[in-house]
C-alpha cells in the first residue's frame, strides 16, 4: 500500500510506500507528517514505524478481495503488460480526498494498492508529493488517480495548482492538466480539486471515475463522463 497526506497551510506532508498489512495507510502517513521530521518512509521502515506507534497489522486476507485475487491469477497466467492492464480499466485502485475548512485551509490525501501485476517494489504516483497529491493554501488541494508513471512524468497534482496560480478556475485547471498529460505522455487519469474559497473541479479521461462533492448539506456526484447528479445529504 502507498499513501500520502498534505496540509496546505504549512506545506507539510507525510507519506508511506510499499507498506504491508496496514488497514489505513493514510493514517500512518499522517503520523509520518506529525511525529517525524521526514516526509516519506517506505517498505520495512514504514512497517517498523507502525509497530513503534502500536498500529496493528492485519492479515493479508482482510486486505485482498476475491476479485482482486482472481484478476491477479488471470493476469499472471497470460503475462499481460502493466500498461495493458491499466488500459483495460481493471486491476488498479486509488482513493483520494480533498477538503477545505471554514478558514480556507486546504488538505488532501491519496491512498492506493497500486496496479495488478506490478513488479515487487514498484511505487506509483500516489505517495509522491506533487504527483498523487498536493495542497497549498495559495492555490488548492488536489488528489489524483490514473496511470502512475504518466502522472509522475507531468507532476499532475502540482500542475493543477500551477494552472490555478496562473488564474485558471479549479475546473479549468483540472481540465487543462488532464489534457496536458494526455498530449505529452498519452496518459490517462483523473483529478479532484478544491480551492480555499471552496471552488471545486473534477476531470478525467478514463472511461469512468467515481467522484462526489459535499457542500452546504448537498452532495453532487457522478461516475461516467458528463454525469452530475445532486441530492440532499442524509440528516444524520
Amino acid at each position: 500500500m502507498d499513501a500520502i497526506i498534505m496540509d496546505g497551510q504549512s506545506l507539510r506532508a507525510g507519506s508511506v510506500a510499499c507498506v504491508q498489512n496496514i488497514a489505513h495507510p493514510v493514517s500512518l502517513a499522517r503520523q509520518v507528517m506529525e511525529k517525524t521530521d521526514h516526509t516519506m518512509i517506505v517498505g520495512e521502515g514504514a512497517n517498523l514505524f507502525a509497530k513503534e506507534l502500536g498500529i496493528p497489522q492485519v492479515p493479508t486476507d482482510q486486505l485482498v478481495t476475491d476479485i482482486a485475487r482472481q484478476q491477479w491469477e488471470e493476469y499472471n497466467k497470460y503475462k499481460r503488460a502493466v500498461n495493458e492492464l491499466f488500459d483495460s480499466q481493471l486491476g488498479h485502485d486509488t482513493v483520494g480526498a480533498v477538503a477545505v475548512d471554514s478558514e480556507g485551509n486546504v488538505a488532501c490525501a491519496t491512498s492506493t494498492g497500486g496496479i495488478t501485476a506490478k513488479r515487487v517494489g514498484r511505487v506509483g504516483d500516489s505517495p509522491v508529493i506533487g504527483c498523487g497529491a498536493y495542497a497549498d493554501n495559495e492555490s488548492a488541494a488536489v488528489s489524483c488517480t490514473g496511470h502512475g508513471e504518466a502522472i509522475m512524468s507531468v507532476t499532475l497534482a502540482r500542475t493543477v495548482t500551477f494552472n490555478m496560480e496562473q488564474g485558471a478556475s479549479a475546473q479549468a485547471a483540472a481540465d487543462k492538466s488532464i489534457a496536458y498529460m494526455k498530449n505529452r505522455v498519452d496518459g490517462t487519469g483523473g483529478v479532484i480539486v478544491v480551492s480555499g474559497e471552496g471552488e471545486t473541479g473534477v476531470s478525467f479521461n478514463t472511461r469512468r471515475m467515481p467522484w462526489a462533492v459535499v457542500r452546504d448539506g448537498t452532495i453532487r456526484f457522478g461516475m461516467n463522463p458528463g454525469e452530475n447528479f445532486q441530492k440532499d445529504c442524509p440528516k444524520d
